[in-house]
């Protein structure tokens, strides 16, 4: 049996789910137990929740998968950080914020109270976009399609398209920070009254 804890932290909607055999079991925004709306930190309840619903323990996970890989599109991160040194500080405050997830092995240990000697996972960082179709096509009943994914952005990727087929999941295009249709959306929203993230 493969079990894989998927975890969203440090970036708002944080939420975690649970996948035994390919098979999504449970997935739970931490917003709905905390009652934070878009809670942006670490989902120690969700994780919690989705182990109970899927009736395991932390100690029985094969694989912990984060939404984010902090290496992706290195090159294109600094290379906007040199032509735009004011916005230097918040490249650095975001990656600050997720700092934690470095660690995650330690960060699950302190929050469950657990050694960490006990827990077996691997840790896999998943490029943002490409967690975002993977979840999308590996549970669609098509074996080969198109994928797509559009938000704010994501380890500096604002649009990410691919070609999907079989257990493959090929890039063909990126789309980089700042051209952002979902960044359009939250500054409009914002615009006309609506909180962030169009609330």
């Amino acid at each position: 049996m493969s079990i894989i804890l998927g975890i969203n932290a440090y970036h708002p909607g944080a939420s975690a789910a649970i996948i035994v055999d390919g098979i999504p079991v449970a997935a739970v925004a931490e917003e709905r137990l905390n009652r934070v709306k878009y809670y942006a930190g670490f989902p120690t309840l969700a994780i919690r929740q989705c182990l109970d619903i899927a009736g395991l323990n932390l100690d029985e996970v094969d694989v912990v998968s984060i939404g984010r890989s902090p290496n992706a599109n290195s090159s294109r991160k600094v290379a906007y950080a040199l032509s735009h040194p004011s916005k230097l500080f918040n490249l650095l405050k975001i990656r600050s914020s997720r700092r934690d997830l470095g660690s995650i092995r330690q960060l699950i240990a302190a929050q469950f109270d657990i050694d960490p000697l006990r827990m077996r996972f691997s840790v896999e960082f998943v490029e943002h976009h490409l967690a975002h179709i993977s979840s999308a096509y590996f549970i669609s009943p098509w074996d080969k399609s198109a994928g797509i994914s559009i938000d704010g952005s994501g380890d500096f990727v604002s649009c990410m398209m691919a070609a999907c087929e079989g257990s493959d999941i090929k890039v063909i295009k990126k789309l980089f920070v700042p051209h952002s249709l979902g960044t359009l959306y939250t500054t409009i929203s914002e615009f006309i009254g609506y909180g962030k993230y169009g609330d």
